[in-house]
């Protein structure tokens, strides 16, 4: 079919639509009449769409979206750029299209009118012989060409005598009139301190940027301070006087009638500050900086320390090995389980980098940077300076420097331990393997060896090891012996440590862990005097290797059941840290009623403690570990030791011949003994409690 008959029968279906909406309809009634979408067909019509060379990701897609919606209606369509050879004169085209900023006079003039215009414009469009022309922002671009491509084929199908006049369209703010502190918000001046980077200036830009977007104000941002400047302020960091001077996350929010001092001793202090209270909390915004909720903006006060840095007993989130930790949202998700810490692969992206350090400080996370330096054995000063900046943070907690080494490895890591000291006394972090390595795998004769020489050679300031006891059928029968090598080499020389725990199932022998088997072994883990528990995994790995069941987060990133049972065995831990920050000695540790039945309970250096448990009385397994707080006050935990997958209840009476504070779900009692001197409790199964004996 010829383009004429084709344009005859579009011509003649759209006369006959006309004439039957006539005849059908009229006075009051052909008012309300829908209207028919013309059908316009513009084949063997030319044009060639002109963008900016140097056009933006948004412009160009726009510019070629057009191409597209052109071409469907029959036309040809060239698509250039206003790319000029030195020298050389301006090209222009038959019938062009000049979509954004370019060369062109026509589109210079407009982006003339458009740049500084209050209100600003979404966008200015225009349909013409000689005047085809689209400005908008990266914002109003796609929507702008759409309106010019209705306009413009219209015009093009009914010729000249079809009139368009320049549409424009003046952008409408969501929140004009927004205050802070009941003054208008365009008359406050954000104060940041001197010794900011061109990063933190940068960020606050955006948050400039998010307030100008929703209510039409410009919020200034100046390094300066005094009488002479703008009497409204907000005072970051250092740049007031009220602010803390110490290097961590500690804080305050205060405003004193005329200014508001907001933030810390350091940049990362600061952004904690400003996202939890100003952003968050005062403006509304969600962590994308999305539209402010709030018009009539007050912060309250606050002043809160750095409680990560002081936590008795930490709670770390392996998030390495799986789909990338790399969003706000993440992290947000990781704090509100109730962890402490994260591991996290360094990204090559040091803007990503410098985001998830700025996430966690705002989410009250420390950090353990994974793949900051090659797993190798040698560490030394110049390796420190080429990382310098992942480590510039109070909440940056250290490195991992090797997993499970060989003791042939223990003299460099010895040597890369110290070096890394005489740069930072952030930690060195090195995992030890467990007891059921082979002899291969160790470098030594024995487990005992193992550890000792590493202990002895290296002289870590904090080691781990990763343990998992969750068998498909049973438990790992050296458990406890294996948690009392580790808890007794570290006691003996003052070194703190952590214990990996199995939260996810990676091999057919191991079973996915259930809420009792993850509080077991949190409680286990605490008793022998370990300073922090690290669920092994919270992300869900990739591995050819291992079969990697669903952890905490699974491959669609979405919480399992097991971060739910984490969540709230977090709480109970958290709400007893600071009984625990009272007893930091972990005396050692003994069981009762360990047996064939549960070998896991069974080692050798079962601890005496006469004189703060004076008799136990239960005919169930249970696990008690002995704290001291340095001088005579003592402590203790209990732990129900009976097999996880029966649900059997723990009853124990204890003699301590003195009343205890019982620390049990969270919550604190008062416990009298009886005319015995006895105690009396019952446990859950996996349950453990914390008792501090009441002298």
């Amino acid at each position: 079919m010829t383009g004429f008959l084709k344009r005859l029968i579009l011509i003649v279906f759209a006369l006959a639509l006309i004439c039957a909406a006539a005849g059908c309809s009229s006075g009051k009634d052909s008012e309300t009449a829908e209207e028919t979408e013309e059908i316009i067909d513009l084949t063997g019509k030319k044009c060639t769409i002109v963008r900016g060379d140097a056009s933006s990701k948004a412009t160009t897609a726009a510019a070629v979206a057009l191409r597209k919606k052109l071409e469907a209606a029959g036309m040809t369509v060239k698509m250039e750029t206003d790319w000029v050879k030195r020298g050389e004169e301006m090209t222009r085209y038959k019938n062009e299209i000049v979509v954004g900023r370019t060369n062109r006079p026509e589109s210079e003039e407009i982006y003339g009118r458009m740049d500084g215009a209050e209100p600003p414009y979404d966008y200015i469009v225009n349909v013409g012989e000689d005047n085809n022309v689209i400005c908008a922002p990266d914002d109003y671009i796609e929507e702008a060409v759409s309106l010019f491509a209705d306009e413009y084929m219209k015009w093009l199908a009914h010729g000249k005598d079809y009139e368009v006049e320049e549409m424009s369209r003046e952008h409408v703010f969501p929140m004009p009139g927004m205050t802070l502190f009941g003054s208008d918000i365009g008359e406050w001046t954000v104060v940041y301190p001197a010794e900011y980077t061109s990063e933190d200036i940068e960020d606050l830009n955006a948050v400039a940027d998010m307030i100008y977007t929703a209510s039409g104000r410009h919020i200034g941002i100046s390094d300066t301070r005094g009488s002479s400047g703008p009497d409204k302020q907000i005072l970051i960091g250092t740049a007031s006087e009220l602010t803390p001077r110490s290097y961590d996350l500690s804080y305050i929010v205060r405003y004193d009638g005329s200014n508001l001092h907001i933030g810390g001793g350091n940049a990362w202090a600061d952004w904690r500050a400003i996202y939890k209270h100003l952003l968050y909390e005062g403006f509304g915004t969600d962590y994308s900086l999305s539209q402010p909720k709030n018009l009539d903006v007050k912060v309250a006060d606050a002043e809160e320390g750095d409680e990560t840095k002081y936590r008795a007993f930490s709670v770390s989130a392996w998030c390495t090995a799986g789909d990338p930790y790399d969003t706000e949202e993440l992290v947000k998700q990781t704090a509100e389980a109730g962890f402490t810490k994260v591991n996290i692969t360094s990204s090559g992206d040091y803007g990503l980098r410098r985001d998830l350090m700025k996430w966690c400080a705002i989410y009250d996370l420390q950090i353990l940077w994974s793949g900051l330096v090659s797993q190798t054995d040698y560490f030394d000063a110049s390796s420190y300076q080429q990382a310098r900046d992942a480590f510039d943070a109070p909440h940056v907690w250290g490195f991992y420097l090797r997993d499970e080494p060989n003791a042939e490895s223990f003299p460099a890591l010895a040597y890369s331990t110290a070096q890394f000291a005489e740069c930072s006394d952030q930690v060195a972090f090195i995992n030890l393997f467990p007891m059921y390595a082979n002899e291969q795998q160790l470098g030594t004769p024995t487990y005992q060896e193992h550890i000792d020489r590493f202990m002895d050679t290296v002289k870590p300031k904090w080691t781990s090891v990763d343990i998992y006891p969750l068998n498909t059928i049973a438990l790992y029968d050296g458990y406890c012996e294996n948690l009392d090598i580790m808890a007794t080499a570290c006691r003996d020389r003052g070194i703190q440590y952590s214990v990996y725990l199995q939260s996810v199932s990676f091999a057919s022998s191991k079973r996915t862990p259930s809420k009792d088997d993850l509080e077991w072994q949190t409680w286990c883990i605490k008793s022998f005097g370990a300073d922090e528990a690290i669920y092994f995994t919270y992300m869900t790995p990739y591995s050819s290797a291992e079969d990697f069941k669903d952890a905490l987060i699974d491959h669609q990133l979405q919480p399992t059941k097991r971060y739910y049972y984490a969540q709230e065995i977090n709480a109970e831990f958290s709400a007893v840290d600071a009984a625990f920050a009272r007893y930091p000695q972990n005396l050692g540790v003994f069981s009762v009623n360990a047996s064939d039945r549960t070998k896991f309970l069974q080692f050798d250096n079962q601890y005496d403690p006469s004189g703060m448990i004076n008799g136990v009385e239960t005919a169930s397994p249970i696990l008690i570990g002995c704290f001291s707080d340095g001088g005579d006050g003592r402590a203790f935990t209990v732990v129900n030791c009976e097999d996880l997958k029966q649900g059997n209840l723990a009853d124990v009476r204890i003699k301590t011949d003195a009343a205890v504070t019982l620390w049990q779900n969270g919550i604190s009692s008062s416990l009298q003994p009886d005319g015995e001197g006895y105690i009396s409790l019952s446990l859950a199964v996996g349950e453990g409690v914390f008792c501090e004996i009441i002298k």
